[in-house]
């Protein structure tokens, strides 16, 4: 074969792989259409599916994609909190794990999914929401949620739920007439009984939203699990002096039961804020002090944060009370 014929050959050979490339980029392309569809209908019908459900009042459309389904024996309004991701993007790292200790019907373990971003949320849930929570958990498979039917408490065994709202929201209770019963297990060990050991040790937050009993959850926190941030609620009762007659506590007193969560909060190893930005230290456990929620930072990690403010020379700004606002994590420290 002389040169022209050579020439000719090659050329002929790279338009044959020009084309063929061409074909394998179509049909990976309709492949691809093709499974976005098929996804798009299996979505559709799953949500078709949920909506025909009894239990379902709507189903809502929330940020990032999440499809929220609300229970129809309850009237609460429940809204996607961005208010947390601002607060927890400063926190968490991508593809850490968060537990979620009172999970309710999925509003909670939804947000924290997306902070997550990747990482898995273990969601507690003892009680009847626990069905709304398996529904919307279908409704977003894009999420990593491990949904756990079980009471966490300082011991394992059985224990009874009550709820003022026919199940839509409630708690361990010592009341012995509950007709509802749930078992109760230790946090840490049940953690070792269904996970790995390095999953437990990638947990970068824990959540508790109990219903008075979040005090009790946290005292029986093994030394073994010191997550950087952890969420609790400082329930709403701890104000009041007397709650079945609603007499509030004087403004400059603790109650003991607030008392009582501070006080482990710090034997922990932790300080605590106001769950906003920018953070604030909560000056003491006194009713005028109150706060729904309250984030507690691990002692370590704040130290660790003063040691690089020193170290990089971050500008920080003195404000009235005497904290300091450090603009490059975005949180107080007493100085």
């Amino acid at each position: 074969m002389n040169r022209q014929g050579r020439h000719l050959l090659k050329l002929l050979i790279i338009v044959m792989m020009i084309m063929f490339a061409q074909k394998c980029l179509v049909r990976s392309y309709n492949q691809n259409e093709f499974n976005k569809h098929e996804k798009q209908d299996e979505t559709d019908d799953v949500l078709r599916e949920v909506l025909r459900l009894d239990i379902v009042k709507r189903v809502d459309d929330w940020p990032h994609g999440i499809k929220f389904a609300i229970w129809n024996n309850t009237d609460f309004v429940k809204v996607f909190e961005d208010s947390w991701l601002e607060m927890l993007d400063k926190f968490i790292a991508p593809g850490c794990n968060i537990v979620d200790i009172g999970a309710n019907t999925g509003d909670t373990p939804l947000v924290l999914a997306v902070a997550a971003k990747g990482g898995t949320v273990v969601a507690f849930e003892m009680g009847p929401p626990i069905n709304m929570l398996r529904i919307n958990k279908r409704l977003n498979p894009q999420f990593n949620i491990d949904i756990h039917n079980v009471a966490v408490s300082n011991k394992t065994g059985t224990v009874s739920y009550e709820s003022g709202c026919d199940g839509c929201n409630g708690g361990i209770t010592v009341n012995k007439n509950s007709s509802y019963q749930s078992r109760s297990v230790r946090l840490y060990p049940y953690l070792l009984s269904q996970y790995s050991k390095e999953f437990i040790d990638n947990i970068c937050m824990i959540k508790i939203d109990a219903e008075t009993h979040d005090s009790v959850i946290l005292a029986d926190l093994d030394p073994r699990l010191r997550p950087k941030l952890i969420w609790v609620e400082w329930h709403r009762s701890y104000q009041f002096f007397d709650y079945q007659n609603m007499i509030l506590e004087d403004l400059d007193f603790c109650t003991p039961e607030s008392d009582n969560l501070l006080n482990i909060s710090y034997s922990l190893g932790y300080q605590v804020f106001q769950p906003r930005v920018p953070l604030q230290r909560v000056k003491g456990c006194a009713t005028k002090y109150y706060e729904s929620d309250l984030l507690l930072l691990q002692n370590q990690y704040v130290k660790q944060a003063e040691v690089d403010l020193r170290n990089t020379q971050a500008e920080a700004v003195r404000l009235s009370y005497g904290y300091n606002l450090i603009n490059s994590y975005g949180y107080n420290l007493i100085e």
